[in-house]
Parts: C-alpha cells; sequence; structure tokens
C-alpha cells in the first residue's frame, strides 16, 4: 500500500521550501500526497497564496485562515487552536500515514498536538535551529515529533543534547538548497519579460527589501523598519519590497510599506511572489535587506550578500553572505554601503560552503519517511536525557 503522507504549508515562504518536496512526493509511485494549506495561504491580505499553490498543480485541502482583523499575539494562539481542532476533526475519520511540517510557525505548533494526541507520526524540518522569535514553538513541536530533520550538523548535535533518541535525528540539509537549485538562471528574454511583469530592472542594480514584525514589541519592529528604509533612501537603488508574513503585527509594517513605495517610481511592493521569481530576484540582487530567514538560508545557498537587521534571527546559523547589524539606520547603511563597493563580493562568497547543504534533501526526506516504520516504537516516544 502507498504512503500517505500529508505535507502542511502555512505562508509562502514555507510552501517555496517544501516545493521540491512536494513536488517528489506527487512523483513517487509508493507514495499519495495529501498537502494542509492553511493560516496565511487562506489570506486576502497575503495575497490569496493558496491560488499559487493550485497555479503550481496541486490540490490542497484548506483549513484555519488567518482572521485578517485580528493583527494581535492572542490572533496567533487563536490561530493555533483552530489548526489543532480542524486537523482533529479531518483525522477522526482518515488518519495520513506522515505528517511533514517545517520549523516553527504558529500552524505548525497547532498541527504537533494534533498529531500527538491522534498518533499521527509527524516529521519536522528544521528541526534544532535557534532564532529569538521562533524557539519556543520550534523546540515544543521538536518534543512532539517523531522523527527530526534538522538542516545543520549543529542543529543535530543541539537535538541530541537535549536528549533526543539518536535514531531519531536524521540530519538531511534543508529543502532551500534543492529550491534554490531548482531554478535555473533566466535567460536575456526571460528576464526582460520577468522584469515588466514586476516592476524592477533584473539586469541592473537593485536590492530586496523583506522585514517582519517581532511579535509583540511593535517599537522595537519600528525602530528596525525605519532603519531599513533611512538606509536605502540613502543609496538610491530601486528596491523589490515584499509584505510581511503573517505573524501579529505584520499590518502596520505593511502600511509603512505601501507609504515608502508611494514616494518613487523605482519602487515597488508585492504581496507574494511565485517561488521561480523569488529565487530569480535573489540570484541577481546586490543585497537583501531585513530580517527573513531567507537571508540566512537561501540566500546562503545562493550565495547572496544578505544584510540581517535587529535580533529576530538570533541564533540562527548563518553563512559568510549575512552582515548582523542592530536596528540603526547607521548600521545598515554602512554594511550595505560595504557590500556595494565590493565588486568582487559574489566571486569570494561563491568559494564559500553553506551551512545548509547542496541539494538532495527532499530525496533524503522521502526516503526516511518511506523506510521508516510507523509502529509503537516510532510513536512511543522518550528522551534519552
Amino acid at each position: 500500500m502507498k504512503r500517505r503522507i500529508a505535507i502542511l504549508s502555512g505562508c509562502r515562504s514555507d510552501y517555496g521550501l517544501l516545493l521540491p518536496l512536494l513536488r517528489r512526493v506527487s512523483e513517487e509511485p509508493a507514495a499519495e500526497l495529501i498537502l494542509y494549506a492553511a493560516a496565511g495561504h487562506l489570506s486576502t491580505s497575503r495575497g490569496m497564496t493558496v491560488e499559487q499553490i493550485r497555479r503550481d498543480g496541486f490540490e490542497p485541502v484548506t483549513l484555519a485562515p488567518v482572521d485578517d482583523s485580528d493583527d494581535t499575539p492572542a490572533g496567533m494562539a487563536t490561530l493555533a487552536s483552530r489548526v489543532t481542532g480542524e486537523l482533529t476533526r479531518l483525522w477522526r475519520e482518515d488518519r495520513p500515514d506522515w505528517l511533514v511540517a517545517l520549523g516553527d510557525r504558529v500552524e505548525v505548533l497547532g498541527a504537533a498536538v494534533a498529531a500527538w494526541y491522534c498518533r499521527v507520526p509527524l516529521a519536522q524540518l528544521h528541526a534544532g535551529d535557534l532564532s529569538l522569535v521562533d524557539d519556543g514553538p520550534r523546540h515544543a513541536v521538536s518534543r512532539l515529533a517523531h522523527l527530526l530533520f534538522p538542516s545543520t550538523r549543529s542543529a543535530a548535535n543541539r537535538l541530541l543534547r537535549w536528549g533526543e533518541e539518536a535514531w531519531r535525528v536524521r540530519m538531511v540539509g534543508s529543502l532551500a538548497a534543492d529550491h534554490a537549485l531548482a531554478y535555473p538562471p533566466k535567460t536575456p528574454q526571460e528576464l526582460t519579460a520577468l522584469s515588466e511583469e514586476i516592476g524592477v530592472e533584473l539586469e541592473g542594480d537593485f536590492l530586496v527589501l523583506v522585514y517582519h514584525p517581532l511579535p509583540g514589541e511593535p517599537e522595537r519592529t519600528a525602530r528596525g523598519l525605519r532603519a531599513c528604509l533611512e538606509a536605502i533612501d540613502s543609496v538610491s537603488l530601486p528596491t523589490l519590497v515584499l509584505h510581511p508574513n503573517a505573524d501579529a503585527g505584520g499590518r502596520p509594517i505593511t502600511e509603512e510599506l505601501e507609504r515608502w513605495v508611494a514616494l518613487k517610481p523605482t519602487r515597488t511592493l508585492h504581496a507574494n511572489l511565485p517561488p521561480r521569481i523569488f529565487i530569480e530576484l535573489l540570484r541577481r540582487t546586490r543585497a537583501l535587506v531585513g530580517n527573513s530567514s531567507a537571508g540566512l538560508i537561501e540566500c546562503s545557498v545562493l550565495r547572496t550578500p544578505a544584510i540581517n537587521v535587529g535580533p529576530r534571527q538570533k541564533g540562527r546559523e548563518r553563512g559568510t553572505n549575512v552582515l548582523d547589524v542592530g536596528a540603526d539606520a547607521t548600521e545598515v547603511q554602512t554594511a550595505l554601503k560595504r557590500i556595494l563597493a565590493d565588486g568582487d563580493i559574489r566571486l569570494k562568497l561563491h568559494r564559500e560552503t553553506s551551512p545548509y547543504g547542496d541539494g538532495g534533501t527532499a530525496e533524503r526526506v522521502l526516503k526516511s519517511l518511506l523506510e521508516t516504520p510507523t509502529d509503537e516504537r516510532l510513536l512511543d516516544k522518550t528522551l534519552t536525557g
């Protein structure tokens, strides 16, 4: 019988990372794919990215949309409970053989609770990572997960030190490497068409800005955003900006970005971009500015310079492509001018290796899901410490 592998995606960023695994599972004769599209995918203010999933050829099961009217930390807690409840109802009649989830988002925590109590085997990607905002949910999910797929060797060692049984920890690398390498560089004709589509000249110099909230900390969030905008103002480069993710506190960011982008015709704002376009942007931009994990993960694989602003990604492993700065306009400006002044920076970064691997992660994950027995030994989890 085929293994029924369910994969949960709750936003544009984890969908891009999960896409190589989704495609590999859908092609595998020994597997049946179930895709749950939840939370931010069903938000009109965030571009209804569930439609992108459908354009990619998948038929997702939709559940627990984000409440766009509740941009608060309490709204995130409510979302987690709704994900738990809706998956529990689905699994009363139709349980998958595996649930796969990535990282630390609120919908992942809700799904992990449902999986634990419904005895659905749970596999967590990017287990053992560190980052300030997401550590609590991520490590709570790890304690509930039955297989752990860390993306780096240090993350794997961290899980073992915390008492996870060694046979449950499978160091596979990051799907970001698969994702980044899945799209070859565009031809000149394709670049021309894409430039017109997104409003940025991709064969010239430009910046990408992606800045997310620090939930429950509006003042610190606003300070970091101002630092980014003032620094980009100082270099006067065309800039493509993406809306923040579905965390609480995103609405004021979006409103400020709309105001800022309207000041100059060389700026453009998008609620969402398909993964193939986002990867091409990261491949070609002079730098990614903000506090997105993409600067540390995807940009590490693509050897793209990234300026990481503020504490959101504190603790997350990074390559030499990242310049860490505080939420201060002068610091961001200094880092940006340093990158722009170094004409050989890409060449230097291509001599470095990414801590997140060089591809093949989807294949390794699928092999584990197909070969690991889903028996009592798997489900009756204990810790060694």
